[in-house]
């Protein structure tokens, strides 16, 4: 199946969230363009990562990827205006994690040496791990939090279990900013602008080609 035909009928949990203004200018407007714009959360080493896994995750096919519907910027403003501090404090420290865990793997010294094919080898690692590996991870991870939130000791968390609560999550926010996007919205998905035509009933099948709605 195309991605064209996957995208239509997918779902997703993080539609249910609410995009700010700030964060849908920097979705489908033109700031992002400007001369000599700069990271506003990430740093400049964490930008270029996150870069190369978003377009991992979301490559140009038929239709734009990561790279030309900017994703990364829309994932950098998100850890900037919608995570408190403690939030952005754990992904900084799980975004280190992964970067460690990388350099370490490839036997790299610096992540602008990494190529594209080793960070696929570790997303294919630990994101296609089987079900059950991945449930023990995301229960390890879920148990440290509620420690550090109690403020009890907790052993440390392995750099893999960091890794793929890292990876996971930042896939979870590519796949609602591409949806959010103003060209997904409009040119893949079901659009119906605002106010639209009130129909009795009908099949929603018919009315939306079996795509998703666009959010």
């Amino acid at each position: 199946m195309k991605r064209r035909e996957v995208i239509k009928k997918i779902g997703f949990s993080f539609g249910a969230a609410t995009l700010t203004p700030s964060l849908l200018g920097v979705l489908n407007g033109c700031d992002f363009k400007e001369e000599g714009w700069q990271p506003k959360f990430l740093s400049l080493q964490e930008y270029e990562m996150t870069e190369k896994i978003t377009d991992i995750f979301i490559p140009s096919t038929e239709i734009p990827g990561a790279k030309e519907l900017n994703l990364t910027r829309f994932i950098d403003a998100y850890y900037q205006l919608m995570l408190g501090s403690k939030e952005q404090k754990n992904i900084k420290f799980l975004m280190k994690q992964f970067s460690d865990m990388l350099l370490e793997k490839t036997s790299r010294k610096k992540l602008d040496r990494v190529a594209t094919s080793e960070y696929e080898n570790e997303l294919s690692r630990l994101l296609k791990a089987d079900k059950k590996q991945r449930q023990k991870w995301q229960k390890s991870y879920n148990d440290y939090t509620k420690k550090l939130n109690k403020g009890e000791a907790a052993k440390p968390l392995s750099n893999h279990i960091s890794s793929y609560v890292f990876l996971d999550g930042l896939r979870q926010i590519s796949i609602w900013g591409f949806r959010n996007s103003e060209y997904i919205g409009e040119k893949v998905l079901a659009y119906d602008p605002v106010p639209g035509q009130q129909k009795g009933c009908i099949d929603l099948i018919e009315v939306t080609g079996g795509k998703s709605w666009s959010i």
